[in-house]
């Protein structure tokens, strides 16, 4: 004799619903932080680790919110701790002439000083990060 399938009770259909609509959650989630990831612009740079601070300065007066003095320093702290070829990244939420974006901070410190220090944000922000990390590196005596 075929087997069936006992009838299902509203609790299963409730969890098997609330199953689907946390999976549904996670995947527009990822596709979410993939599209931002995606549209991200890397500003790439390499300099001698003395001039962190003042780089990390001048691109936190770009941004109205999210990433100011007092992250500036935090970052320069922690890059001071950095020892070499152990790279860290800083994740911000900021505000960009009225508008909200994703500044990601990654840096690289190697053997001899030198840091590799990658700035990734939106389009709109990027050639104005471009502009004062070349600016101030461009600009130092010395």
């Amino acid at each position: 004799m075929p087997r069936s399938n006992p009838p299902r009770t509203p609790s299963k259909t409730a969890l098997t619903v609330a199953i689907i609509a946390i999976c549904a959650a996670i995947v527009g989630d990822f596709q979410a932080r993939s599209a931002t990831a995606a549209d991200a612009v890397r500003v790439t740079t390499s300099f001698d680790v003395k001039y962190a601070p003042a780089v990390l300065k001048q691109v936190s007066k770009l941004f109205s919110s999210g990433f100011g003095p007092a992250e500036a320093s935090r970052v320069d702290q922690d890059i001071n701790g950095l020892k070499p070829d152990v790279p860290k990244v800083w994740q911000f939420n900021v505000q960009y002439k009225g508008n909200a974006e994703q500044l990601e901070i990654r840096a690289l410190l190697d053997d001899l000083g030198m840091i590799d220090l990658d700035f990734a944000t939106g389009s709109d922000a990027a050639p104005a990060v471009r502009a004062a990390v070349d600016g101030y590196l461009n600009g130092r005596d010395g």
